[in-house]
């Protein structure tokens, strides 16, 4: 990856996850503000991904800067979404299921995993101090 590029995706990158928090801290960290996020970040997301497949003139370091800088620190749930509108607008229902359903269910039994390794970690007397 050139250097301009990973400046670009760094640089986005820091603004998005600060509005991030920004939003977050704007809702006093109540739930909503993740729905936010990730509702306000796929709205920008599918403006973009259609201003850029009808405008081929925006150079590949914006695209890397405002899709995978900004909005992939912003929310990834955005680039999810996307993923699935692509394998649906390509007929490729089956892989588009077996990715919706795979991620969420992977993401839960993934929370649930990293929450029992951590309790069997803590009631190692190492872990403990």
């Amino acid at each position: 990856m050139q250097l301009k590029n990973s400046l670009a995706i760094v640089s986005g990158g820091a603004l998005g996850a600060t509005l991030r928090a920004m939003i977050g801290t704007g809702l006093n960290g109540v739930p909503v503000s993740t729905f936010l996020v990730n509702v306000t970040g796929s709205i920008i997301l599918g403006f973009f991904y259609q201003f850029v497949q009808s405008n081929h003139r925006i150079s590949g370091t914006l695209k890397k800067f405002i899709a995978t800088g900004i909005l992939g620190s912003f929310t990834t749930f955005s680039t999810y979404s996307l993923d699935l509108f692509v394998y649906v607008r390509e007929g490729q229902f089956f892989v588009a299921f077996l990715y919706g359903i795979g991620s969420i269910l992977l993401g839960i039994i993934g929370i649930l995993l990293g929450m029992t390794i951590a309790r069997k970690m803590r009631r190692n007397p190492a872990w403990n101090g």
